[in-house]
């Protein structure tokens, strides 16, 4: 580590400033004091699970996102709610929005680990939701709410989601406070 006694680096320091030098000298030593950090245990990556995703990606795997948000649920207790939908359905991009909203969001981090499944054009996971929903009937988005132990619970087979773009805040969160675990 080189000590700052130059005149270029007084100069320097008068440019930046007292305070953003001393940040930048503290980040530098906190570097140099962590230089055996890689060789501790990695953090690991925030689950996909343990967040609420924000749109259908074709390119996930639904079956490990769930084996992922199981594990979790089986360890802090939540439940799983798989959200079956697509990209293109202006009922899902609703509903998406609606569970970004300041009055849904923290219910269902509350509440849930979520799994968002896309199904494509009803052409993609179709397997995989057949497990859990009847699209034929259900429509999308369609909701499925599964115990940590992977048991179902609630499903919207009933189509109750299919005309998201009519509900509001309060109605999903009726429909997700009803599905949450009881404490």
């Amino acid at each position: 580590m080189r000590l700052i006694n130059s005149g270029e680096d007084r100069l320097m320091l008068r440019r930046i400033g007292p305070a953003a030098a001393a940040i930048g000298i503290a980040l530098l030593l906190v570097g140099c004091a962590n230089k055996d950090a890689s060789s501790a245990a990695p953090t690991p990556p925030t689950a996909v699970a343990d967040t609420i995703p924000d749109h259908y990606d074709p390119a996930r795997d639904p079956a490990a996102d769930l084996k992922t948000a199981l594990a979790l649920a089986a360890s802090d207790g939540k439940e799983v709610l798989i959200d079956f939908g697509a990209d293109w359905c202006p009922d899902c991009k609703v509903l998406d929005k609606l569970f970004q909203s300041k009055e849904t969001k923290p219910l269902l981090q509350r509440n849930y680990h979520v799994v968002a499944v896309d199904v494509g054009e009803f052409d993609h996971n179709l397997d995989f939701a057949a497990k859990y929903v009847k699209l034929n009937t259900s429509g999308i988005p369609a909701l499925v709410v599964l115990a940590p132990d992977g048991n179902v619970l609630e499903h919207t087979n009933d189509g109750s989601f299919a005309n998201a773009r009519t509900m509001n805040s309060d109605q999903v969160n009726a429909f997700l406070t009803r599905w949450a675990p009881k404490s």
